[in-house]
């Protein structure tokens, strides 16, 4: 058994790394797993957002989506139709899960307040 406050660090769904190790995201795999897990028990497909990522959970500004880009009605995949979406390296055509909204700017210059 660990003290407290030190056993709120301790996560069993996590991997420890020592300090100053950095790996690639994972997307929560152990999450995803167990949201599968769950609805095949219940005999269902998944539900578009049922399962969430820790950073999308922790996010206060909703930033964060996730979900089953091959199913066109899902929130993640309409998301990825918007014109501002773009991923890194998509020029060499690396495939990345990935991708990002340009910010919007408002670049109105006729507007009341020049």
């Amino acid at each position: 058994m660990t003290e407290k406050p030190l056993n709120l660090a301790l996560n069993p769904d996590v991997t420890p790394r020592v300090r100053g190790v950095m790996e690639k995201c994972t997307f929560c795999v152990q999450r995803i797993k167990d949201g599968k897990n769950k609805a095949k028990l219940e005999g269902r497909p998944l539900r578009d957002g049922e399962i969430k990522t820790a950073c999308q959970v922790a996010c206060p500004a909703d930033a964060i989506v996730f979900g089953d880009t091959n199913d066109p009605k899902s929130a993640v995949s309409q998301m990825m139709k918007d014109e501002r979406g773009y991923a890194l390296l998509e020029e060499w055509h690396a495939a990345p899960a990935v991708r990002y909204l340009s910010k919007i700017r408002n670049n109105d210059k006729g507007g009341e307040h020049s």
